[in-house]
């Protein structure tokens, strides 16, 4: 038979092994997972022209190219993704059946680009 003593060391260490066993798992648990890539993303606004067009009525041409300029901007600075409203204010800046083209786009509501292109 063991002696108190004997067994008060060795129910201490069984609780210590289990303390520390808790703990490792805790840090581990506390640490996020390494992303293997960082979502870098932008919010481009279109309600009131605050991002993108610059301001409504712009020719497609004019439209395209600041489009073109923002991303590549975004893509100097290391973004990897971009996210474009597509619905400013009850209106859309695609062709709907259940909204009316932006006047953030065109400077009309109802009034489709033209020449005519998909933003």
């Amino acid at each position: 038979m063991l002696k108190k003593s004997t067994l008060v060391i060795v129910l201490l260490s069984l609780v210590y092994c289990q303390f520390t066993k808790a703990q490792k798992a805790d840090e581990l648990n506390s640490q996020p997972p390494k992303a293997m890539q960082e979502f870098r993303a932008a919010w481009i606004a279109t309600v009131a022209n605050i991002n993108w067009p610059s301001k409504p009525g712009l020719s497609t041409a004019q439209q395209q190219q600041e489009a073109i300029d923002l991303l590549n901007l975004l893509q100097r600075l290391n973004f990897n993704a971009a996210i474009l409203q597509i619905r400013p204010q009850a209106d859309a800046l695609y062709k709907s059946s259940l909204e009316p083209w932006s006047y953030f786009l065109t400077g009309a509501q109802g009034k489709a680009p033209d020449p005519y292109y998909d933003p």
